[in-house]
């Protein structure tokens, strides 16, 4: 699928918890899809996603297969945070933030300057693959 076709098929879908499908996403579950749909690869999905835990425990499950980088590029995914906490994920395809916005929201492209003046920090990360080529890269990020 091509990114175009992608956004048009997205675009307004709205939000629901723990939704991966083309007709409702949560935040995650739109990640899921754009690598699916468009990249054609199946990224790691940890077990506590399905089974509802909270983000920050996704979180920590996931980033390890995910590599800091300084600065965006198309593909890859923001996290964003309130304070010191991982509250909000997304993703940067042509040149913009398209992500799923929580509890009555639902999936849009905004400027990604807007993203980082609605939360406190704002990481950029590109999928690694592997555990290893992953860890080696937050190590690389946090020296």
């Amino acid at each position: 699928m091509l990114k175009s076709e992608f956004i048009s098929k997205v675009s307004g879908i709205p939000w629901k918890n723990r939704a991966c499908t083309f007709e409702a996403a949560d935040c995650w579950g739109l990640v899921v899809l754009f690598y699916r749909y468009v990249l054609g690869k199946e990224i790691h999905h940890s077990a506590g996603y399905e089974s509802g835990e909270d983000f920050i425990t996704c979180f920590k499950d996931e980033v390890v297969f995910w590599r800091l980088t300084p600065t965006f590029s198309d593909g890859c995914i923001f996290i964003a945070y309130y304070g010191s906490q991982q509250a909000h994920v997304g993703l940067i395809v042509n040149g913009m933030a398209l992500h799923s916005r929580g509890e009555s929201g639902h999936v849009r492209a905004d400027p990604v300057r807007m993203i980082q003046k609605l939360y406190t920090k704002v990481e950029f990360y590109t999928y690694a693959d592997d555990r290893d080529s992953a860890r080696a890269g937050i190590a690389e990020g946090a020296s």
